[in-house]
């Protein structure tokens, strides 16, 4: 979705003066030699896109990356679907980047490599005689070891981890996670806090929880408040108030909860019906995969059954839409609804809610409701916070924010701007970068080329 991870990287690298690479929408048709890589300029920085095979991708992408991986990573053993050609293709395809990497960048170059898909690319760079310093961070959260346990050959991945000289974690308990996977199943030790001895190889861990570029949420909302669109949508609320909710379509997200609580929320607050609208923004992802596909069906016939029951010719109750919007849009959106409701069942981070506190009125600011489980709840403890397996929690959390006083939620609202601003996007990056700089001239010489 764009106004989510995917912008808050490219915000960052564009004034960096880095060369950001990553894959193509293209494929190509040969499966060795050198793959096609374009590039161009973004702002002081370089993009460049690989064009990988595409069954190997196929297989990278929806198979272990989104099939075994991203349930895992989420708690969700139970979608788990693991095949031993999707694990090669999971290899190969990061060893193709890491050869499309030495092609690229310049020697001795920092090298910064992000999520779940790109595990074993530290790894497959130092096999390659790559010495420079290499970080690794993960945006999703970490699970249990007993939920790692459940993928075949979690041992033989894991281990390659230990190529990177820092690993970067979203919150505490993920990196406390991960330390106790590391130290019982992966034989680690612990040479501090925070400093990991993995075989021959001492890898720094770190919390580095990401931000939001917040002055560029604040300038859109106050654009976006004055544009035609949103007043023809102030309009048709009548007065009323307006709830929203941003989402990738995901299992992780807790939209079919979210909108059982929003259904309990008409039936326990009767009077707030035409008072209250919803709009769940829900731009569909990874449709290949046969759980998403079920979600999608399973939410849209949920919204259909709510607007059936409670809502009548002048009055929608949820409006539920499935494409996606620009983050200036966006913030449009967020500025001109009273409740930003983020409910996942687990996450990393979560954007979408540092967005909606970014964009809202400082002289009449809306309230955030948000889920205990996403990483964002670490930071942003002034919100609402509720369990997301609770929907009548989370209907009396909608009603709280609903009817809340103005100075109650101006003392809210500033503090989680407090947060937001001294933890930036700016200072995300330029905190791992230094965690990364000052570990690497830490660490002795790698004496050999394969850590697995």
């Amino acid at each position: 979705m764009q106004g989510g991870l995917a912008a808050a990287l490219f915000t960052a690298m564009e004034k960096s003066r880095v060369t950001w690479m990553g894959s193509s929408s293209k494929f190509t048709a040969q499966s060795s030699g050198e793959l096609p890589i374009t590039i161009k300029p973004i702002g002081e920085s370089r993009l460049a896109t690989v064009e990988f095979p595409a069954a190997d991708y196929r297989r990278f992408y929806n198979g272990m990356s989104n099939s075994a991986l991203w349930p895992l990573l989420h708690y969700r053993a139970d979608l788990l679907r693991y095949e031993s050609d999707a694990y090669t293709s999971y290899f190969t395809i990061n060893d193709m980047m890491a050869e499309a990497v030495c092609r690229t960048v310049e020697p001795n170059s920092l090298i910064w490599v992000h999520d779940y898909h790109f595990f074993p690319l530290g790894d497959c760079l130092r096999r390659r005689g790559v010495e420079s310093p290499i970080g690794f961070f993960l945006h999703t959260p970490f699970p249990t070891r007993s939920v790692l346990n459940c993928l075949p050959k979690h041992r033989e991945l894991m281990r390659t981890l230990a190529a990177y000289d820092v690993i970067g974690f979203q919150t505490e308990d993920d990196l406390l996670r991960f330390r106790d996977y590391a130290t019982r199943d992966l034989s680690a030790t612990m040479m501090g806090p925070t400093d990991l001895r993995l075989g021959e190889h001492r890898v720094k861990l770190g919390v580095f929880p990401i931000g939001i570029d917040v002055e560029r949420f604040v300038e859109a909302a106050d654009r976006g408040s004055r544009s035609r669109t949103l007043g023809r949508i102030k309009r048709g609320l009548g007065g009323g108030k307006l709830v929203i909710g941003v989402d990738r379509l995901d299992y992780s997200k807790g939209l079919p909860l979210r909108f059982q609580a929003y259904e309990r929320f008409l039936t326990r607050y009767p009077d707030e019906r035409h008072r209250v609208s919803f709009l769940q923004i829900t731009p569909p992802t990874r449709s290949e995969v046969e759980s998403y596909k079920r979600i999608r069906t399973e939410l849209a016939s949920t919204a259909g059954d709510i607007n059936a029951r409670f809502g009548d010719v002048g009055w929608l109750a949820l409006n539920y839409l499935n494409e996606s919007f620009p983050p200036d849009r966006l913030a449009g959106f967020y500025r001109i609804s009273k409740i930003g409701c983020v409910t996942p069942l687990r996450d990393g981070m979560n954007l979408v809610a540092k967005e909606y506190v970014a964009s809202q009125d400082p002289r009449d600011p809306g309230v955030l409701v948000l889920s205990k489980f996403a990483g964002a709840a670490k930071e942003l403890n002034a919100a609402i916070l509720v369990n997301p397996y609770d929907t009548e929690e989370v209907a009396a959390g909608l009603y709280q924010a609903l009817y809340m006083p103005l100075a109650e939620r101006l003392e809210r609202w500033s503090t989680l701007m407090r947060i937001l601003e001294a933890g930036n996007l700016q200072s995300w990056y330029d905190s791992f970068i230094r965690a990364l700089r000052t570990a690497a001239m830490a660490r002795p010489p790698r004496m050999d080329r394969s850590v697995a």
